[in-house]
């Protein structure tokens, strides 16, 4: 064993005794407390048991989802409507409402990229 590994065992088990002193003498005190277990995240993708399930679940999910949109869509359609659009009008393929409600749609479903998101969308359960 090197000296500076020894000189800092030595240290180490001078101030743990030091601290035991402490705490046989009144001066320091430590109290235990036992460590709660999380409990373990189950190794599964999915909660439902059967794939009827899962597509209850998803439909149900979006059509709540669906619910809500409708509801904020023709004032969120307003808003976007009042911001002036900075592009050359010669060259304008989307409206600019158009794309700024594909952003936030991307936002929402949490995808980082247009092509993710248009694989995302074309499943059946945002056709319907």
């Amino acid at each position: 064993m090197s000296r500076t590994k020894e000189r800092k065992l030595r240290r180490q088990r001078e101030e743990e005794e030091k601290h035991r002193e402490q705490i046989h003498a009144g001066l320091r005190y430590e109290k235990f407390e036992e460590r709660c277990k999380k409990p373990a995240l189950p190794n599964r993708v999915n909660m439902a048991e059967s794939s009827e399930e899962e597509l209850e679940d998803r439909q149900d999910t979006v059509e709540r989802a669906t619910i809500v949109y409708r509801q904020m869509l023709p004032s969120l359609l307003n808003k976007l409507s009042r911001i002036k659009d900075p592009r050359n009008p010669n060259q304008i393929a989307h409206k600019m409402t158009v794309l700024l409600l594909y952003g936030m749609l991307m936002f929402v479903c949490q995808t980082g990229s247009r092509r993710e998101t248009n694989r995302t969308m074309s499943y059946t359960l945002f056709e319907n």
